[in-house]
């Protein structure tokens, strides 16, 4: 490649990834927002924990639902205009659910923004697959997750500033706007492949799935794998735990269980996305260049993840109020190790399925994200003890107990899930396998 010609590349590469980078923020804080508003919504549609769990995961479910369609959309449409159709649908959906007058609407919102943040980290990670080089892949998709823990962070201390100044309608009804300037200029500066700018390919062996019928054709291979499966259900475990606590049910039990007010317990939540920026980069940095390894990783900070649940799950170590900042910094750096999911399952996989590949990825993940929403507020609707302040439910210490109790059990089974992860030394492995 020509020097002017690798200039243009770096160019390229680094319009795209900003792009989507700033996508996929606003698509992980739409992720992450209910949390800090969950009083409010309580008070303003009269809902149970149980009710509150089941419109915050309406988002997984709508995640496990889109996937294979995700995927799909990006091997046939192209992720440009997959991203474009998913932020515009994003922003609608901001918007309805900050209008919503009644509690139904407001569900359809969430799933407006579901729908649409279904197709994003698909689409990113499909464009640095096309744009970046299959030893970065690691590293790369490793910053997309500090990128988006970027988004959780500004989804805390940040929004529960600006809901404290305008109100939690308009602040959504902003976020929907802002949301749609980004699919704009998704449109405008997003090309799916180097060749559609006019270079060369950075890797000559990816290619275009074709039709629909080819891509679904695929699903069987990808399903029918044993070795996509530990890397799915490690990552579940350590996922559907923690954005149970991060998205939702963490701000209200600093609130409740604490007596912290709702900034202060935002702050205090907002560290686990900070350990998620820090740990996120550097754990596929570590799997690509120092270890080349991906199974060692992947066990490690599973391990340090579920430690975190210890405290939080058994009585007798309830921390102090002054160890829960470290607490929530440390699980969020233990559970970054979750990123190392798109490699391991693309690397036993096809690599002419991308998009199919990491649509599949989010399946069984935001499945399981979705029951442990749901599960959380029954478990808290089951031990509330009558007391209720300003309209909104308070639950006891124990009722938030028992259900890190579960947190507890299913993060330790994602470390066995992880030490069974196929160790690919960072290379694909399918063809071998075939």
């Amino acid at each position: 490649m020509s020097a002017d010609a690798a200039a243009r590349l770096a160019r390229w590469q680094w319009t795209i990834y900003l792009v989507a980078a700033a996508i996929y923020f606003f698509s992980y804080f739409h992720r992450v927002a209910p949390a800090v508003v969950a009083p409010d919504l309580m008070r303003a549609f009269s809902i149970t924990a149980a009710t509150l769990g089941t419109l915050a995961s309406v988002y997984p479910y709508t995640f496990a639902v889109m996937a294979l369609v995700a995927g799909t959309l990006v091997d046939t449409l192209g992720p440009r205009w997959t991203l474009t159709a998913g932020c515009l649908t994003m922003a609608a959906g901001a918007a309805l659910f900050g209008a919503a007058p009644v509690f139904g609407l407001a569900l359809a919102g969430r799933l407006l923004v579901g729908i649409g943040a279904s197709v994003i980290l698909i689409s990113w990670l499909t464009l640095l697959s096309e744009w970046f080089e299959p030893n970065s892949f690691g590293t790369a998709s490793g910053a997309t997750q500090g990128v988006g823990n970027l988004g959780a962070l500004m989804a805390s201390t940040p929004l529960a500033l600006v809901v404290e100044a305008l109100g939690w309608r308009t602040t959504f009804v902003v976020i929907g706007a802002l949301t749609a300037v980004l699919g704009a200029l998704a449109a405008a500066a997003i090309r799916d492949r180097p060749a559609d700018a006019g270079l060369p390919p950075v890797n000559a062996e990816h290619r275009r799935a074709g039709s629909v019928g080819e891509v679904l054709r695929g699903i069987p291979l990808i399903a029918g794998n044993v070795r996509t499966w530990p890397p799915l259900l490690a990552t579940s475990a350590v996922y559907a735990p923690l954005a149970s606590f991060l998205g939702l049910w963490g701000v209200p039990y600093l609130m409740q269980g604490y007596g912290f007010e709702r900034v202060r317990a935002a702050n205090h939540i907002a560290l686990i996305a900070v350990g998620l920026i820090i740990g996120s980069p550097l754990v596929g940095w570590l799997s690509d260049r120092w270890l080349g390894r991906r199974r060692l990783p992947f066990v490690a900070f599973a391990a340090l993840h579920a430690l975190c649940w210890l405290p939080l799950g058994i009585p007798a170590l309830r921390p102090a109020p002054e160890l829960i900042a470290p607490l929530c910094l440390l699980m969020g750096f233990g559970s970054s190790g979750l990123i190392l999911v798109w490699s391991c399952v693309r690397e036993v996989n096809d690599p002419g399925r991308v998009g199919l590949v990491m649509g599949f990825c989010n399946m069984p993940i935001f499945l399981a994200f979705a029951v442990m929403q749901w599960v959380f507020g029954l478990i808290l609707d089951a031990r509330w003890d009558g007391l209720v302040r300003d309209g909104v439910r308070l639950y006891p210490p124990a009722a938030y107990e028992t259900a890190f109790a579960l947190c507890l059990a299913v993060a330790l089974a994602g470390v066995v899930a992880a030490a069974l992860v196929t160790e690919t030394r960072c290379r694909n492995v399918w063809v071998a396998q075939a």
